[in-house]
């Protein structure tokens, strides 16, 4: 069975640090755990950003989305792709 190769030192470059930025040296990886580690590290760094998001929309008079309104142009669907940009 062969051994799995464990990084032997993290560097952190602290001359690169700021508000926004930051950069780690972690070597030496087995081939490919650099992208495993770099997107699961990418992924729990995007989450912990607060931010706002529509999750519901209510109409009064509409149904469901497919729905259209009198004196309105864009029908529900289109509206509420709009909500989400």
């Amino acid at each position: 069975m062969r051994q799995l190769i464990k990084p032997k030192e993290v560097v952190i470059e602290r001359e690169t640090f700021s508000d926004t930025y930051g950069r780690f040296i972690i070597e030496p990886l087995e081939r490919g755990y650099g992208i495993t580690l770099g997107n699961s590290l990418r992924r729990i760094l995007l989450s912990s950003i607060s931010g706002a998001a529509v999750t519901a929309v209510k109409i009064e008079g509409v149904s469901h989305e497919f729905s259209t309104i009198s004196g309105v142009k864009e029908d529900v669907l289109q509206i509420i792709q709009n909500l989400k940009r």
